[in-house]
């Protein structure tokens, strides 16, 4: 017989199973050929690699059941049963779990079809582990998120463009009593029929982050809302993000502070009001209507931290309202340095304020801190600025308009948080005309200008001083009485010392007994004769005489001179850092310091 045909046809039967043998091998996809009692007939390399089987130990060996797991085992021998008895009965595509050699679950989508022949099918196989895990992990991550948000003080919401509420917190959802998710926000939340006249919504889904401080006119609480746009993965803004937080009970508080701050303001009204009834102001004594008047701009200077330039003559009193100004200020808590700018010699000034270092030259055996570190975070009384040189000005200006300073023998630059209070009892305008001070430091400086009247132009408190400083000198019935001849010399005393020539005078009378004042020279145009008061008639101990007669004697000529060094060293004879010593040495200084 020919059998050509046939052998043809075999032959092509043969190249097609090849070619379908070759195309199962190489698949992509974990593949295997199921028979109808669940061998599994053909397994491909990957499903080798899937399961950690080899061909030679499935093929004909082991049914595609041993490899389910349990919780699918009986869903899939229900699927291999009914996929047989016609199509349409069960799905072709699923996931599953398998279990491997070692005994671990994976994860498979599975596709299955039936193949020509005695009921046989293919299944093929993708490992979806990895994506099974990112989903746990994104429900995880979306668990804890939630619980974030529900943890929130606040409340949450997203809506849509029209409005509608996608997403509500459950703060949000207890505030309110029930879930709103679909409605309005400003119905369902807020309480009104139209939208909110607040409502952020047109500027967030333009890409912006809307805050704000709402009252709600519905039930009158205070809200802050935070209105962020929610993008898509196009950029587009597909909805809105709010969170709202009350803030009620801070808004109470603050109109509270407000009415309180309304009450103080008044009632600082009518202390200063009242402050004009009264003759003493921190350690100021004097009730006349000039003194009034310096009370009221302290205060105002309290009340900022700008520079204050202090006027007066010698022994009105600058150093004391500097210490009242500190006293009153923010600065109250830190310290009050008092720098005497004319008691610094020209060639330790720079140390003085700026300090040293250990070795910076001859004699500086440690390090020192300067006036500017000593007054961090308070005020620097700058005491005698007409005094201060124009080189140490530039430095003093760069200091305390923040560029720093550096310490003499440093290169380490340093900065202090520090106010400057100064007093002089020259005319600075005219020593920038002259060249003597710098134009920009006396701007600087010169911010609030505060004049102390001297105290010929406020006689009205000569009683109250009197009676102030008899009592820092003792028990009244111990004193020499002020008679009513001496009120009436006091009276009639123009006082070119001020408050501190009168001091001292009363404390010569209570020291001595004898009550005296200087008086000019007879002789007209002459310089003023120096006068100082007779020994005691007592004799006591030489030394003791001739220093108490030293001391009143340069006593009395720096009131003569209305504290003017210069001139009282000059009238005395001696230098002017002999004259320092010695005031030092008496404590005059000292007693000028404590009691200005």
């Amino acid at each position: 017989m020919d059998i050509t045909a046939q052998k043809q046809a075999e032959t092509t039967l043969q190249n097609r199973e090849a070619t379908y043998r070759s195309a199962f091998e190489k698949s992509g996809a974990a593949s295997i050929i199921i028979e109808e009692d669940m061998t599994i007939s053909l397994a491909n390399p990957k499903y080798e690699q899937l399961t950690g089987y080899t061909r030679a130990e499935i093929e004909g060996r082991m049914k595609w059941t041993a490899f389910i797991s349990k919780e699918d085992l009986e869903r899939m021998k229900g699927y291999h049963v009914e996929r047989r008895k016609g199509p349409g009965r069960v799905p072709d595509e699923y996931e599953c779990k398998l279990i491997n050699r070692k005994g671990e679950k994976i994860d498979v989508w599975i596709s299955v079809g039936m193949l020509p022949g005695p009921n046989r099918s293919i299944a093929s196989f993708i490992d979806i582990t990895s994506r099974k895990r990112a989903e746990q992990a994104l429900r995880d991550s979306e668990t804890r998120l939630s619980a974030i948000i529900d943890a929130l003080d606040g409340y949450i919401y997203t809506c849509t463009r029209e409005f509608r509420i996608e997403f509500m917190n459950k703060a949000l959802i207890d505030y309110i009593g029930q879930d709103k998710t679909g409605g309005l926000c400003h119905r369902d939340i807020f309480g009104l029929d139209q939208a909110c006249q607040w409502c952020g919504n047109e500027a967030v889904f333009k890409g912006e982050t809307v805050r704000q401080e709402i009252k709600n006119p519905a039930d009158g609480r205070w809200f802050y809302i935070l209105s962020s746009p929610m993008f898509d993965t196009d950029g587009s803004v597909t909805r809105m993000q709010a969170t709202i937080i009350d803030i009620t009970k801070q808004k109470q508080t603050e109109e509270t502070l407000i009415k309180r701050k309304e009450y103080l303001q008044k009632e600082n009204l009518l202390l200063k009001s009242s402050m004009k009834e009264r003759y003493k102001f921190m350690n100021i004594i004097g009730k006349s209507t000039a003194m009034q008047g310096v009370y009221d701009q302290i205060i105002n200077a309290a009340a900022t931290d700008a520079g204050v330039i202090l006027y007066g003559e010698s022994g009105t009193g600058k150093e004391l309202a500097a210490r009242a100004i500190h006293d009153l200020s923010d600065r109250k808590h830190g310290p009050f340095v008092v720098v005497h700018c004319g008691a610094i010699a020209e060639n330790l000034i720079e140390s003085e304020f700026f300090g040293h270092r250990k070795g910076a030259f001859t004699g500086a055996d440690r390090d020192k801190q300067g006036y500017l570190d000593l007054a961090d975070g308070g005020t620097l009384f700058l005491d005698e600025l007409g005094e201060l040189g124009r080189n140490m000005q530039v430095k003093l200006l760069r200091a305390i308009e923040g560029g720093g300073y550096t310490p003499v023998g440093s290169a380490k630059e340093k900065k202090s948080d520090i106010r400057i209070v100064a007093a002089t009892n020259r005319n600075l305008q005219e020593q920038v005309k002259t060249g003597l001070m710098r134009e920009d430091f006396f701007y600087r400086i010169h911010i609030i200008p505060i004049t102390l009247p001297p105290l010929r132009d406020r006689k009205e408190d000569l009683p109250l001083l009197v009676e102030h400083f008899m009592k820092m000198y003792g028990e009244t019935e111990r004193l020499p009485p002020i008679t009513g001849k001496i009120l009436d010399a006091i009276q009639q005393y123009d006082w070119p010392g001020n408050v501190r020539e009168l001091q001292n005078t009363l404390h010569r009378y209570v020291t001595l007994k004898q009550f005296g004042m200087l008086q000019p020279s007879a002789a007209d145009g002459d310089e003023p004769e120096i006068l100082a008061e007779s020994p005691p008639r007592k004799i006591g101990n030489i030394r003791n005489v001739i220093r108490d007669f030293e001391k009143n004697y340069i006593l009395s000529a720096l009131e003569r001179y209305q504290w003017h060094r210069g001139k009282a060293a000059s009238a005395l004879g001696i230098d002017r850092r002999t004259l320092f010593k010695k005031t030092k040495q008496y404590g005059i200084e000292n007693t000028q310091i404590e009691n200005e």
